[in-house]
């Protein structure tokens, strides 16, 4: 069940804090970037495309720089599609602290505790739609499916249009991330969880560097207090980004945290 008193207490910073940060109508310059980094209070990043690369190595200069965040006192807060086991085991390997976002923004969960904010049983009969309607689509369930809480995934096989066409009157919406194609609540995503995440924290959405690459981000980039596109994003990233990374994958994640003077990496 969703804790309201959390979202009430999200909902109750976010108002406090509007627009304290935001430039809804620009990019920022680097000025603008160290700017914000002076006030931050949370780094929240997606993971595959983000800070792993196209073979979803997780990038080690990105681990090296999200713990520097860690130990200067700023949390960092994971956002995938991906299951939470996932994830959970992740930050414990990264080393970092702050609120976990699973499954496009299905659950959250931090220190412990998990707050569930959709289900999956209208995306299952979406799927059981699709399957049956369409036999001769090439529809293959992720392996992590088992273990998925509020939403479907399969595998990049069918058209995504295709799928979505097919839902049509089904209140569920269907994205792409390059690694999986999920289909969830229209109530899920990961901007909708980010606000449940920073009343977790006791800080504003309006405070939080976010970084992503895929459709799946675009909420969250275009709602936290600065969205950043790395390098590798899709065009559709970037333009609702206010920043957008030089380099690709983790390099890029390094090079804004570096340019916003929140971490420096030592040589050699």
């Amino acid at each position: 069940m969703v804790n309201k008193e959390i979202i009430g207490k999200g909902k109750e910073i976010e108002k406090m804090y509007s627009n304290t940060f935001k430039n809804k109508e620009h990019k920022i310059s680097k000025e603008g970037l160290r700017d914000f980094g002076k006030h931050v209070k949370s780094i929240a990043t997606d993971i595959d495309g983000t800070i792993t690369d196209a073979k979803r190595r997780v990038s080690t200069s990105a681990i090296e720089a999200l713990r520097k965040v860690e130990d200067s006192g700023i949390p960092v807060m994971l956002v995938s599609g991906n299951v939470l086991p996932i994830v959970k085991a992740l930050q414990i390997f990264i080393g970092v602290t702050g609120p976990l976002i699973a499954e496009n923004g299905g659950l959250v969960e931090y220190n412990g505790k998990v707050e569930k904010l959709a289900d999956k049983e209208e995306s299952i009969r979406a799927l059981e739609h699709v399957i049956s309607k369409r036999p001769d689509l090439p529809i293959v369930k992720k392996f992590t499916d088992q273990w998925r809480q509020t939403e479907v995934a399969i595998e990049e096989t069918v058209n995504v249009e295709i799928l979505r066409n097919e839902l049509v009157g089904y209140d569920v919406k269907v994205e792409s991330t390059g690694f999986a194609i999920h289909i969830m609540s229209n109530k899920v995503g990961k901007f909708p969880a980010l606000k449940v995440a920073c009343g977790m924290l006791g800080i504003s959405t309006d405070e939080v560097m976010a970084f992503g690459d895929s459709e799946n981000d675009l909420d969250m980039i275009s709602g936290c207090g600065l969205g950043v596109a790395v390098g590798n994003a899709s065009e559709e990233i970037k333009k609702a980004a206010k920043y957008v990374c030089g380099k690709n994958h983790g390099d890029g994640v390094v090079e804004v945290l570096m340019e916003a003077g929140l971490i420096q990496l030592t040589k050699g």
